[in-house]
Formats: structure tokens, sequence, C-alpha cells
């Protein structure tokens, strides 16, 4: 290792730490760890793969994504053209310190769950090859990109592409056809050393999954050189840097010092351009989409992979199948939309529109009252269109909206937990990777029998969770659990909107 990749991969390490990567991987190795030592499995090694596949995506593709676009947004990428260090030294740090990363942390979840009875030379080359593979391909992919909002769609549909071999692994579409085809993906070879390394397996298998593994990053890191190239270097050199950041398409924009907004008000200026703004980018014309894509999976693929769960573990899952995807599905609309809404509150702090606030009529908290309403609303409305698509839920008429607008505040807490405790994007990722805690405790309460499930009331996800288990009872109890949810989740927004006033007047 070189002089110029041994300082950027330690400049790495320092900027990795300081944005919270290792504090969100040992969150969710730890969480990991819980959830896997309570299933009454004796056997997890057919898990534990598309776990690791799992925490690679997000430590490989998002976490280097991240980093790239925060890089980009300093100048720091573009300056890396007039160092000596080259674009696949550059590369390599990156690759080098997040699979590291992933080492660390899905080392640790195996030792802890099944003991270190596995093959670690197989299971350190997969989370190798599977880091590499991940991390090259979200930056074939970031490069093409200057904000966060615009990258995460096309960014789904990649992984979504790259996580195919995982069906068939849960028993969805397995023919001799298809698992033919998917030999040449590069997911699969990553799959068969990861099953390698915790379930016997023949030598052919090991050297498919060695040799069209490096293959597959050989490639990749082919591919991606040329993307720095093309993205990066060509870009600089032909001026067109300054253009394309003034019609970066990051973030809500709107004229501080425009006509509308003083004749009109701040305020009423604000819906025409967030509809044109939505009218224009893909991942909010999609946003309005996806929840039904997520309510129609739960109805019709995800009782396949139970089904096939069901048949390794020996365990009947089906009692606990509908309340605990019910809850799961009452919560995916608002964090989702929550989630877009604190990344665009992120690009607009970074690109200082919201500290050009401060100097119109409009003061901060009216305009993220505005920005917060607006989620809320269009995510219980979302909440109700998905909850009966699934086909979960056997309610009263009247129990629906109840359901849909006891969970509208999850939207806004988590669109300001972001942006009031992320200092920037890179952070948001992690945290977003860590932030997957709150939505475990009412689980485990679930098993818990009162009054020791009280306990858990501290996460604002078991409010609602215990609203809908007990109407789905017919207990009287759902009322406190409304009230005392709504209550809560006002205190922790009005916590949140003063440090995010606080870290805005800094």
């Amino acid at each position: 290792m070189n002089a110029r990749i041994t300082s950027t991969f330690l400049c790495d390490v320092r900027l990795q730490a300081r944005n919270g990567f290792y504090y969100a991987a040992a969150v969710v190795a730890a969480l990991s760890i819980v959830l896997l030592l309570l299933l009454p499995v004796q056997n997890l090694a057919w898990l534990l793969p598309a776990i690791i596949v799992n925490n690679l995506i997000v430590n490989g593709f998002f976490f280097l994504s991240g980093l790239v676009l925060l890089e980009k947004g300093e100048g720091s990428l573009e300056a890396q053209i007039v160092t000596p260090l080259r674009s696949s030294e550059y590369l390599a740090a990156k690759v080098g310190t997040l699979t590291l990363l992933s080492l660390a942390e899905n080392l640790l979840i195996c030792i802890a769950v099944i003991g270190i009875g596995f093959q670690l030379v197989w299971l350190v080359i997969g989370i190798v090859l599977g880091t590499a593979v991940y991390a090259l391909a979200g930056f074939i992919v970031v490069a093409r990109y200057d904000a966060l909002n615009s990258f995460l769609l096309p960014a789904m549909a990649v992984v979504f592409l790259l996580s195919l071999p995982l069906l068939p692994y849960f028993g969805i579409g397995q023919n001799a056809i298809i698992e033919t085809l998917l030999l040449v993906h590069p997911l699969q070879p990553i799959l068969a050393l990861l099953s390698a390394a915790l379930q016997p397996a023949s030598a052919l298998d090991v050297g498919y999954g060695l040799a069209v593994g490096m293959g597959w990053v050989a490639l990749l890191a082919w591919w991606a050189n040329r993307t720095f190239r093309r993205f990066v270097v060509d870009k600089v050199n032909s001026s067109a840097l300054d253009r394309r950041r003034m019609s970066r398409r990051g973030g809500w924009r709107f004229d501080v010092n425009g006509r509308l907004a003083r004749r009109l008000g701040a305020l009423r200026s604000l819906g025409p351009i967030d509809a044109h703004t939505i009218s224009r980018d893909e991942m909010l014309r999609w946003m309005l989409f996806i929840p039904v894509v997520q309510a129609l999976a739960i109805r019709w693929l995800l009782p396949t992979i139970l089904g096939a769960a069901e048949e390794w573990t020996g365990l009947e899952m089906t009692p606990y199948y509908a309340p605990i995807m019910g809850y799961l599905t009452v919560l995916i609309v608002p964090y989702l939309w929550g989630a877009i809404i604190g990344f665009l509150l992120l690009d607009q702090r970074d690109e200082q529109t919201l500290t050009a606030l401060q100097v119109t009529p409009l003061r901060l908290r009216d305009y993220l009252t505005y920005r917060l309403l607006a989620p809320s609303l269009l995510a219980a409305l979302a909440t109700l269109l998905v909850m009966p698509v699934t086909g979960l839920f056997d309610l009263v008429w009247w129990a629906y909206p109840l359901l849909a607008f006891s969970v509208a505040p999850m939207a806004p807490l988590a669109a300001l937990a972001l942006a009031a405790l992320a200092a920037n994007k890179v952070q948001g990722l992690a945290l977003m990777k860590a932030a997957g805690i709150v939505l475990v405790p009412p689980m485990v309460a679930y098993f818990v029998s009162a009054p020791w499930n009280l306990f858990f009331a501290l996460a604002p996800t078991w409010w609602p969770a215990q609203m809908l288990w007990s109407l789905e009872a017919g207990q009287p109890q759902w009322t406190i659990y409304f009230f005392g949810g709504m209550l809560y989740q006002i205190v922790l927004l009005s916590w949140l909107v003063r440090r995010f006033d606080h870290l805005m007047h800094e």
C-alpha cells in the first residue's frame, strides 16, 4: 500500500468515524444479535447470509454514495484531479475502509449468534468481495448525481436488481432456468461463499464463488474508474462544474425576493412551488406510488417468504405475521415520507437555503410548520390507503382513520430527527441505519405481558402498535394509547424543533 492510499485510507477512517458510521454499525450489530438470539431456532446458519447481504448493501452501496455526495458538495471530489491521487487509489481507500467496517460488524454478529463454528476464510472473503461489489456499484450510480433526493430512486432500483438472488434464496421463483441465469449475477457468488462459510458446501461451489466474485469486482472496478473520469475529471475539464451547481436539482427552492412572496405572503407562495417541484422531481413523484407497491408486496410476496421460513425453521410463524406486519405497515409510510423530507431539509441546510429564510418575513418555525405539516397529511392519507390493500387488518371502519391519524406525526418526527441530529447527509445515512432500533421495542413488547411491556413506552413507535393491537382485540385501552401517543409525539416534536432552531441560529 503506497503513501497516497495510506493517507487517504486514514482520512476516510476519520471521516467515517466523525459521521457516525461506526456507532451506527455497532447499534445495528447489537440489535441484530438480540433479535436473532430471541428467535426460538436452533440453527440460524440459513438466515445469516441474507442478514450479512443487507448490511453490505448499507455499508457498501449507501455509505459510499453518501461520502461521495458529501465530497461533491464540499468540492473535494473534483479537487482530487489536481492531486497525485489516482482514481483507482481513491476508490481502493473508500472500498477498503468500508470493508473493514463490514468485517467488524458481520463477524461480531456471526460469533455472537452461532459461535466460532464457521469457516472464517470463506466468510471473510465473501464479506470483502460483497462490500467491494456494492461499494463500486454505488459509486457508478452516485457519480451521476449531485443531490441525495435525485439519487435515491435510481439507487433503490439498482439495489433491487443487485439483490435479485435473494428471492430464490427465500424460495420465491425457484426453478432451473432462473437459478442458471442467476449464476452470472454479481450477488450469487457472494451468497455461495457466505453459505459455504456457515453450512457444508462443495469445492465446486467455493471455486465458483471465488472465481466469479473476483471477476465481478474486477469488472466493476474498471467501470468505476471510467465513471470517475467521465463524471468527475471530464466535467471539471470542460468547465461544466459551475453550470451543474447552478442547476442542482436537490431540495425545494423558492425565490426569497420574488414578487409572489412579497405580494401574497411567503407561506402561500410555497404551495405552488412545491407542486412544481414534485412535478419535475422523479423521486417525489414516485413517492406517491411507492407505499402502494410496498402494500402489494406485503399482500402477495411476504407470505411466500414466510412459508419458506416456516419450512426451514420448523416454527409456526403465521399467527404472528398479521399483528407484526400490521404494525410495520402502519409505520412504513410515515417513516418513508419523514426520511425523504429529512434529507431534503439537510440538502436545504447545506445549500444555505434555510439560512436565507432569516432575511425574509417568513420565520424559520413557520416554514418548518408548513414543511412538516404537508408530509404528515400525505402520510396519514397514504396509510389510510395501504392498510386495506395489505389484507392484514380486520377493524371497524372508524379505526382506520384513527390509526392513520395517530401515526401521522411520525413523519415530521423522522424528518426532524434527521435534520436536527445529523450534521450532513452522510451522518443522515448513518442515523437512518441506526434508527431501525425504534422499530424493535414494540415487536419485543408484543411477547411481553403487562405491566412489563410498559418499559418499552419510551419508543414513540410503541404507542401506535399498542393501539392497533388493542383495537384488533376489541379492548377499550386503545384510547389511552391514542391520546398518550399523540401527546408523547408532540413533546418530542417540540424538543426537535427547538434543537433545529438552535442549530440554524448558531
